[in-house]
């Protein structure tokens, strides 16, 4: 065995398939992982759980034991137990200690058999703004921007960003009745009572750009666009917004500004994005520090380096988890979110205008004092709540 998982729970001593896969999906719960994967290898499969965005070794267990809790999974999700080469995609509903979960599972072929990748899907822990760590000033260019009768909301990130449960904040403010709010999913994650949630899929031959062509004849106010992907998805996105309706969407991009010149990229006409776009958010998890084993931290030379070119400031005091039994090692416990907004006034506009390209744009827009993401993330580092190399790896390609 690898000597990086030498003290790995060995799942091998457990008496059934049903009590392997138990322990597993009850653990994942137990630490907030987002994800569970079965990763078969040459003479072992590893078991690794993501918790606060970073994958972690939880056990192994020997090819005999794999093969009966993968068919346990296949029967929860009611999938084919017989088929071994073909990608299969289902959704197991289970409880630990009486909280609900879904578990979203995707089985493929690899060269050593067959992995599986279970999604953690809980209820958003938040529903409140000032609780995902927002600032006061970006609670409220938020909620001015998404209160509005029509327009484009853009949240931008990468995968396991928080754009999901950031989307669902604004969703749950806005949804107090008076509005038809609709959203078009891929999958549909989290159920909200009083909202129509559609899922689309190439099974049921509607994707984005269909499925809101049809939404739109459904008499919405609110549209949530689970992720502008495309040309197509953009620009239905766009006239959407510019016929009355607000539309919230999520787009991967490095930063705010990013998503913007992605959008035109995708093929959007720039005199129909400056009419349509209200405010594009981007934002990052960063790992908090264990306050248990919080402790000073000596930089290395190059890490002063890169700070200082991030961050334009002398290096001040700093602090990093030792890892104790309390974060299991890993030096961090918990996530904490920055984020940036940016607004579509008048100077913007003039900007996309110009045909200005992406350097320049953040270039003038640091001129007017527009607070990135970069900055938030060294407050936090300088403040203890987060560490410089967690800073350095997160924020490395959100420039």
């Amino acid at each position: 065995m690898d000597g990086n998982y030498a003290e790995a729970f060995s799942l091998s001593g457990m008496s059934s398939p049903v009590e392997i896969v138990d322990q597993v999906i009850s653990q994942a719960a137990k630490m907030n992982a987002s994800d569970i994967l079965f990763e078969p290898q040459e003479k072992e499969t590893l078991v690794r759980l993501r918790v606060d965005g970073v994958l972690q070794v939880f056990g192994v267990m020997p090819p005999g034991s794999y093969d009966q809790a993968l068919a346990r999974i296949k029967v929860l999700a009611n999938m084919d137990v017989t088929e071994n080469r073909k990608p299969q995609e289902a959704k197991i509903r289970v409880e630990v200690e009486g909280h609900p979960y879904v578990l979203r599972v995707a089985v493929v072929s690899t060269n050593f058999g067959q992995m599986v990748a279970l999604r953690v899907l809980d209820l958003p822990q938040y529903s409140e703004f000032e609780a995902l760590g927002m600032s006061p000033l970006i609670v409220d260019k938020i909620k001015k921007n998404i209160e509005g009768r029509y327009g484009l909301f853009l949240v931008a990130g990468p995968t396991g960003a928080g754009k999901t449960t950031t989307v669902h904040t604004c969703l749950k403010y806005l949804n107090n009745g008076e509005v038809n709010i609709m959203t078009l999913e891929d999958p549909v994650e989290y159920v909200i009572g009083g909202i129509n949630q559609i899922e689309v899929g190439e099974d049921i031959g509607m994707d984005f750009a269909n499925g809101l062509r049809m939404m739109l004849r459904l008499n919405p106010d609110v549209v949530f666009v689970g992720e502008i992907r495309d040309s197509e998805t953009a620009k239905v996105a766009i006239q959407a917004a510019l016929t009355g309706h607000l539309v919230i969407s999520t787009i991967h991009a490095r930063n705010s500004v990013g998503a913007l010149y992605r959008m035109m990229d995708l093929g959007v006409d720039k005199y129909m994005l400056n009419y349509a776009l209200r405010a594009v958010m981007s934002q990052r998890l960063l790992r908090r520090v264990c306050e248990h084993c919080r402790a000073e931290y000596v930089p290395t030379q190059e890490e002063v380096e890169r700070y200082v070119a991030e961050a334009g400031q002398a290096l001040g005091e700093l602090f990093a988890g030792k890892g104790c039994e309390m974060c299991r090692q890993t030096k961090f416990a918990g996530r904490v979110g920055i984020y940036e907004l940016l607004e579509v006034d008048d100077e913007v506009r003039k900007l996309v205008f110009s045909g200005a390209g992406e350097t320049e744009f953040r270039e003038e827009m640091g001129k007017r004092g527009f607070t990135g993401m970069s900055r938030e993330g060294v407050r936090l580092v300088n403040e203890g709540v987060t560490s410089l190399k967690e800073y350095l790896r997160t924020m490395y390609d959100a420039r």
